[in-house]
């Protein structure tokens, strides 16, 4: 299986590289990138230096079994509302248009647990257009993960994450299913297994599904 991993060097992103590292069924891992590091690359990987503001360019890079998109931003680094809509909601479906385009059989997305194209949130709202906009492409398979918050050492520092992650991962036998936080590393497995064992039409993978299988 060939496989585009959008977001490789995010948290949930970098998670998933590893396990499709090691995962048998996966014979080749494209990684679009806006600049190539110096990192390792593993041996199934192929970094591809792209302009992520043009797709429609890079039309090879979706030349794949199966996409998965784990792209996303905060708004202290976007700047603005608008800039992370661009990036969570704009990019994803125009990589979701494209690899339609080329035929692609499953996409996979990372959403989050309060996703809603109503709610008064602008962060749910901008991932609920996006399970809306996927959802009108008609992948044959269409994976949609809903986590809570993401536990997991992040690159850049987000205060308000930390302090969070330090109280509820002593406690978080303490929350409801529903919402209790998880680890980057189970959101990636659970994309993993739906990405070996693809789902038929649209299937949304819940928070109280991946926290029950949380044992990172």
């Amino acid at each position: 299986m060939i496989v585009t991993l959008l977001g490789s060097t995010g948290l949930v992103g970098k998670e998933v590289l590893q396990f499709l590292e090691a995962s048998s069924f996966v014979e080749k891992i494209i990684l679009p990138v806006r600049k190539i590091g110096k990192g390792p690359v593993g041996a199934k990987s192929y970094p591809v230096e792209i302009d992520f503001e043009n797709l429609k360019f890079h039309k090879n890079i979706f030349l794949s079994d199966a996409v998965i998109c784990c792209l996303g931003t905060t708004l202290k680094k976007a700047g603005s509302k608008k800039a992370r809509e661009h990036v969570d909601l704009q990019i994803p479906l125009a990589a979701a248009a494209i690899s339609k385009v080329q035929k692609v059989k499953h996409f996979l997305v990372v959403s989050a647990q309060g996703a809603n194209p109503h709610s008064p949130f602008h962060y749910n709202r901008t991932k609920g257009l996006l399970e809306e906009g996927l959802s009108m492409l008609g992948f044959p398979s269409l994976t949609i993960v809903r986590p809570s918050l993401l536990l997991g050492k992040r690159s850049e520092y987000r205060a308000a994450e930390n302090f969070l992650q330090k109280i509820s991962e002593k406690h978080l036998h303490f929350f409801p299913e529903f919402w209790r936080p998880v680890h980057a590393k189970a959101v990636a497995a659970t994309l993993i297994a739906a990405l070996e064992y693809p789902p038929t039409g649209k299937h949304v993978i819940f928070n109280r599904t991946i926290a029950r299988s949380d044992a990172f």
